[in-house]
């Protein structure tokens, strides 16, 4: 992304923050590897804090008003520098990272073909201490060590997990199975530590629990979309999240620009998405926490369609919340 896009994309994102009476802005960094780029992390922090200034000089913004800064990174490129630079800023910082080495590099690897473990184990200590998300993406190849890397990464200190199935279309249902007996094993886990008093998050039993007992909707606790997010491509097109960014040309679900502004009826097709039940769906009793019926992202990628329901995802999902209703009843969360 160049400069000139960078700072209109930083200042769609300031004036339409403001003009829903927001008191804050999230600006999250993301790629490819965002720190490929780090002179442009850089330049948008500056872009922002300055924007901000001047519309409070201005009287345009509220003197609470925040920004939060985030990056997703897969953690190699990470030195002493930029450490100090997120620790300084304030950085939300999501990190690509599955366990252990042997779990961890059967899919995380670098251009020459080796696992890139050992580029973030030196760093574990400064990511636990800055507070980093672990991010760990569960493929058919890492089920049987799951449960014991989601217990590996708490013990070195990770106090907030969770883990996301890549849905490629080819699970079966051995592969639920073998699935759900590390799904039982984290949530009794999960269960353990919160009994001991560590408060540990765990996503992937957590938000499921929540949920229920809050009564919310996937969408309104944690889509990104529901919320009002922008993904920018580097060309400067407008998405409703990161998943549906692409650089193409006439690509689906484009927004708009930031160049030129939003275009109102692409816009009205996620609106009608966001305030409607999917037809499949209707009955089921889990819908509202259901990733197949509230995420739009994970639709589109497992659909090609926000409107798609996978039979993949909604095995899945069936399956998780049986176990984590399971446990919740069994232990009288409350």
């Amino acid at each position: 992304m160049d400069d000139k896009t960078l700072e209109q994309a930083i200042r769609v994102g300031l004036e339409r923050s403001l003009f829903f009476k927001q008191t804050y802005l999230n600006i999250t960094f993301f790629g490819g590897e965002p720190l490929l780029r780090k002179d442009a992390i850089f330049k948008g922090v500056n872009m922002a804090k300055a924007f901000l200034a001047e519309a409070m000089d201005k009287g345009e913004a509220p003197s609470n008003f925040k920004l939060n800064f985030a990056v997703n990174t897969n953690g190699t490129l990470f030195d002493d520098s930029f450490f100090d630079f997120c620790e300084r800023e304030h950085f939300r910082i999501y990190l690509s990272l599955d366990g252990p080495e042997h779990h961890h590099d059967i899919a995380r690897r670098t251009v020459n073909g080796c696992g890139s473990f050992k580029e973030i184990e030196k760093n574990i200590p400064r990511f636990v201490k800055l507070g980093a998300v672990a991010l760990s993406t569960v493929t058919r190849a890492h089920v049987e060590t799951l449960a014991e890397s989601v217990k590996w990464l708490h013990e070195q200190g990770f106090k907030s997990l969770t883990t996301s199935v890549d849905f490629d279309g080819k699970w079966t249902g051995e592969d639920f199975d073998r699935l759900a007996l590390q799904y039982q094993k984290m949530a009794l886990y999960w269960k353990e530590c919160r009994d001991k008093g560590d408060k540990m998050f765990l996503g992937t039993i957590q938000d499921k629990i929540k949920l229920y007992l809050a009564n919310l909707r996937y969408r309104q606790y944690s889509c990104h979309v529901y919320n009002g997010a922008i993904g920018v491509a580097t060309n400067g097109n407008m998405f409703p999240c990161t998943r549906f960014i692409t650089s193409n040309e006439n690509p689906p679900y484009l927004q708009g620009n930031v160049f030129t502004g939003f275009n109102e009826d692409a816009c009205e097709q996620i609106r009608l998405f966001l305030d409607n039940d999917k037809k499949e769906c209707e009955g089921c009793d889990i819908r509202y926490r259901c990733c197949a019926h509230e995420c739009a992202c994970t639709s589109f990628y497992s659909t090609g369609s926000i409107e798609g329901v996978s039979p993949e995802v909604c095995t899945h999902e069936r399956m998780l919340a049986e176990i984590c209703d399971s446990v919740m009843i069994n232990n009288r969360i409350t």
